[in-house]
């Protein structure tokens, strides 16, 4: 008799927290939550900040790139210049003084 009263409440208890589970309003299948969690402002916002994001970073990487490219073109001109001027100036007066 025991055993069958602890069975009884069991039993009782599991429906009771079964019908509470498929009670709930706000979610009662998987495929209402998942659409919930897609088509609501807070995902829109972030997937919209997040393509705005990725946009900037894409236009900031390439205008970093072309910055470095120009630097690079500037540094061997300087480079290329101050060697012509070197020889112009001083490789003149040795010839000159050789001859």
């Amino acid at each position: 008799m025991k055993h069958a009263k602890t069975l009884v409440a069991a039993i009782t208890l599991l429906t009771a927290v079964q019908a509470n589970a498929n009670e709930n309003p706000i979610i009662n299948n998987v495929e209402q939550a998942k659409d919930f969690a897609v088509n609501n402002k807070v995902s829109e916002f972030v997937v919209n900040e997040y393509k705005d994001i990725k946009q900037f970073q894409q236009q900031s990487w390439q205008q970093g790139k072309d910055q470095l490219g120009k630097n690079k073109e500037q540094l061997v001109g300087i480079y290329t210049n101050v060697k012509d001027a070197f020889k112009f100036y001083f490789m003149k007066e040795n010839q000159s003084e050789a001859n």
